[in-house]
């Protein structure tokens, strides 16, 4: 029989399987009371209910309230890390490969779970400001930086025209994705339909390439 730790905040002893599990089960509930009520709305018994355990066993895994809220953040930023590095160039043209990626770029940014989190974050920054450049250096930030890599090549090779590929890079991500940010973050009612956010796509795209393209 495994042995838990009856002090708040120490390791878990026994095994490490059942420990992760745990461990997961409290960050999903407390995802969900972090997101429905901000930081300083969320009760630790509220999110022990959320997470279906006891505050006992809550606190045997978390010390307190700001512990469990950094590990969440900690968390979405390598499931926002992970999607982002899944992802994979469409066979085409470098257009082609430039808008699948704005496209899967912007879906991942507006979905409904990764607004909330944003939120969340923003409601938390002042009390936490580490924790909010945590998360930006995993969302946007890690998008431009594999969009510089990208870049660099593209220069290299002649499909884009001689450039910081750093400066390129922050302009893609602005053309592409900043409005229909903005618009998801402000409430459901102003996000664009898919047809809209991929014109969005296109017209920056078009920006873009006239601008950083190969000229003749």
């Amino acid at each position: 029989m495994s042995k838990v730790s009856a002090r708040p905040g120490e390791p878990v002893s026994g095994a490490e399987g059942h420990d992760n599990e745990k461990r997961q089960q409290i960050l999903d509930g407390a995802r969900e009371v972090f997101r429905a009520k901000g930081y300083e709305g969320a009760a630790m018994d509220a999110i022990a209910k959320a997470a279906g355990v006891s505050k006992g066993t809550l606190y045997v895994y978390f010390t307190n309230k700001d512990e469990l809220f950094e590990e969440l953040i900690s968390d979405e930023k390598r499931e926002l890390a992970a999607a982002l590095d899944a992802f994979q160039p469409v066979a085409g043209s470098f257009r082609d490969n430039l808008r699948a990626f704005a496209v899967s770029f912007n879906e991942l940014l507006t979905a409904d779970n990764h607004i909330s989190s944003i939120r969340m974050v923003i409601g938390a920054v002042e009390k936490f400001p580490a924790v909010g450049a945590m998360f930006f250096k995993a969302g946007a930030e890690r998008g431009t930086t594999r969009l510089t890599e990208v870049f660099g090549r593209a220069v290299e090779d002649g499909r884009l025209k001689p450039c910081d590929p750093a400066v390129a890079a922050q302009h893609f991500i602005s053309l592409c994705t900043a409005e229909m940010m903005k618009k998801a973050l402000f409430g459901a009612a102003l996000r664009p339909s898919r047809e809209a956010a991929e014109k969005m796509v296109d017209d920056g795209l078009d920006v873009f390439l006239d601008y950083y393209g190969p000229k003749a």
